[in-house]
């Protein structure tokens, strides 16, 4: 009975007695003092050593401290971390954002840049293809011809040129003058032409040859070689097509020596066909 009662008021007097505790070492000993009363109502005193229990209560409390402050601080840094995350997401959304905005005008840029280089290139291909082909069709329309006869009758000899001075009609031709004199056409638009000559002769055994830059390229005979008195003049034609490009010659050439007879009996077209 006696014990148990002194932990009844030992418990009652614990908060108030263990904060009087004074202790300057983790090993010192703690202890108060309990009044007791017997059954005689005599006055007893007992000293009572909860060293152990004050370490166990100090523990207790130092755990929950420590859990207490452990939670704070986790609930510190976890509210710090989210914070911080979700700065930095926002920077992060920003940023991209930002990035992704400067990225789209610059590819716009670009592309417009490209696309107007583009547009010009295929504008100038475009410009030029049509100069082109409206030079082509030009010079593909473009009417070159000449008619000319022998302006009298004349007598060349072999390998001579003969000159058909009597220009009957000209057309796309600057250089008439020359060919009137000297009986060699030069060509100044290139294509494709036809030549067609005929001549009247006396001459026994006469031919003249159509000459391209100076070589044969067609061989007319006039007259057969006959003793027959009433077989006087022939004619000889000759008509072939030619190409030509600027600067080539055509001319007419006596293989021998042969009268050519004047007016218009003698005479030379040519005419650009393509």
């Amino acid at each position: 009975m006696l014990r148990l009662s002194a932990i009844v008021l030992f418990t009652l007097s614990i908060i108030e007695n263990v904060c009087s505790n004074a202790c300057g070492h983790d090993n010192c000993e703690t202890a108060i003092d309990i009044p007791l009363i017997t059954k005689l109502n005599a006055p007893l005193k007992a000293e009572l050593d909860i060293t152990s229990l004050t370490i166990q209560l100090k523990e207790l409390i130092e755990k929950h401290v420590n859990q207490s402050v452990s939670k704070a601080v986790n609930d510190l840094v976890e509210n710090i971390l989210d914070k911080t995350v979700q700065t930095a997401v926002d920077r992060l959304q920003t940023s991209n954002s930002v990035a992704m905005a400067t990225f789209r005008q610059e590819m716009e840029a670009e592309l417009e840049v490209k696309i107007g280089k583009t547009q010009t290139i295929l504008d100038n291909k475009l410009k030029g293809d049509m100069e082109q082909l409206k030079s082509e069709v030009k010079k593909a329309t473009e009417k070159v011809a000449v008619t000319s006869c022998a302006h009298r009758t004349q007598t060349y000899n072999s390998g001579k040129i003969i000159t058909f001075s009597n220009v009957k009609m000209s057309n796309g031709i600057g250089n008439v003058n020359n060919f009137k004199s000297s009986g060699k056409f030069t060509c100044e638009k290139p294509g494709l032409y036809l030549i067609g000559v005929y001549i009247v002769s006396y001459t026994k055994n006469s031919e003249f040859h159509i000459m391209k830059n100076g070589i044969n390229v067609s061989r007319v005979y006039v007259r057969p070689y006959l003793n027959s008195a009433d077989d006087n003049h022939h004619t000889g034609t000759g008509i072939i097509a030619v190409q030509l490009d600027v600067n080539d010659t055509l001319n007419i050439n006596a293989y021998s020596k042969m009268q050519v007879l004047g007016s218009a009996y003698s005479c030379m077209t040519i005419i650009k066909v393509k």
